[in-house]
């Protein structure tokens, strides 16, 4: 007996919903604050990739209590193609039929800011969410429509016409599940302006506050110099080691300040998610720091790659050997040539 592949789907889709509902912690990493905080962080990460690929230069995060509203200008949600489920939107499938690949095309590299998580997908956050609301520009409509509890409660519709661009999304959070738990103001925050420096030129706004860095890491570098030594990690003529570099299928980023003679301070990402227990990245930096004899007193590094893998019980130390030798061969000579600079004797 053959069974409607949709009407397989369906079930599947309904048993998601009790499992997400009734064990969020599966697929937000906790119920409280830190579960939620993962809406803003599915919201924006869908948009660090837009801007990997030219296609968004902003995002705006606007909290007020259990409501969270996300604004971009990309190119807008698929709301004027199909899907091949009957009457829905390739967009409505988005939100309410989980996906099982990283992206509608399976586009790398995929961006996350949050290592423990792989991205839980647009069904998800509309599954814990009591109310959802969408409106995007496509094709020269502004659709709109009205999600809850993992439905939609309406037809998707074109309520205007003209030339806009961009996707909101608003949502109220579920008490049902996260009960009176809010997002963290600081943390959120700090992740955000952390962001504004890892993607360089995106400008993030966070409620009446605007991030946009054009420094990148060396800008962040140099905020976090006067915050931990009260003098100047960089020698007088010398500005800090600083490169940007795409390799192959990867992209890397290396700002480094000073002299230690014991260790470095290490801070480092891997697509926009924190390493604190570092890896393969950090390997292949300190390798050549090792051969040129340099002990920085602070290094920041940021790789964005193809399929990235995390280790350790928190999955907060990249698993990716493969790159030692990449990173090893791309930096030693543009750090071996800035250790012998900043070594020339001055009178």
């Amino acid at each position: 007996m053959l069974i409607d592949s949709s009407i397989l789907e369906d079930v599947l889709y309904k048993d998601i919903i009790h499992n997400v509902r009734c064990r969020p912690g599966m697929y937000f990493g906790s119920a409280g604050s830190r579960g939620v905080e993962q809406f803003v962080y599915e919201l924006v990460s869908n948009v660090l990739d837009l801007y990997l690929v030219s296609q968004a230069t902003r995002v705006e995060v606007k909290l007020d209590g259990s409501n969270i509203s996300v604004i971009d200008d990309g190119p807008g949600l698929p709301f004027d193609e199909p899907s091949e489920l009957e009457d829905i939107s390739l967009a409505t499938k988005f939100f309410t039929h989980p996906h099982q690949t990283r992206s509608r095309d399976n586009h790398a590299p995929h961006v996350h800011m949050d290592s423990m998580l792989t991205g839980v997908g647009l069904a998800i956050l509309n599954i814990a969410s009591a109310q959802m609301t969408v409106q995007s520009w496509r094709s020269g409509s502004l659709w709109k429509q009205h999600f809850a509890k993992g439905i939609s409660l309406s037809p998707a519709i074109a309520i205007e016409r003209g030339s806009g661009r961009g996707t909101q999304i608003d949502l109220t959070l579920d008490s049902e599940i996260f009960g009176d738990f809010r997002p963290r103001h600081d943390v959120l925050r700090k992740t955000l302006f952390e962001a504004s420096h890892l993607f360089s030129g995106l400008k993030i706004g966070f409620n009446e506050e605007v991030f946009c860095c054009l420094g990148g890491l060396k800008a962040l570098g140099l905020m976090m110099n006067g915050l931990l030594w009260p003098f100047p990690l960089f020698s007088i003529g010398h500005a800090p080691f600083h490169v940007s570099l795409c390799l192959d299928k990867i992209s890397l980023e290396v700002a480094m300040f000073g002299n230690s003679e014991t260790s470095s301070h290490v801070f480092s990402w891997a697509n926009g998610a924190r390493t604190p227990e570092r890896g393969s990245h950090v390997s292949g930096l300190f390798q050549v720091l090792r051969a040129v004899r340099w002990t920085p007193a602070l290094c920041l590094m940021h790789v964005v790659m193809h399929e990235p893998e995390f280790a350790g019980p928190m999955c907060t130390k990249l698993h990716a050997p493969h790159i030692r030798q990449i990173i090893y061969d791309a930096l030693f000579d543009p750090i071996r040539e800035y250790k012998a600079q900043i070594d020339e004797p001055r009178f």
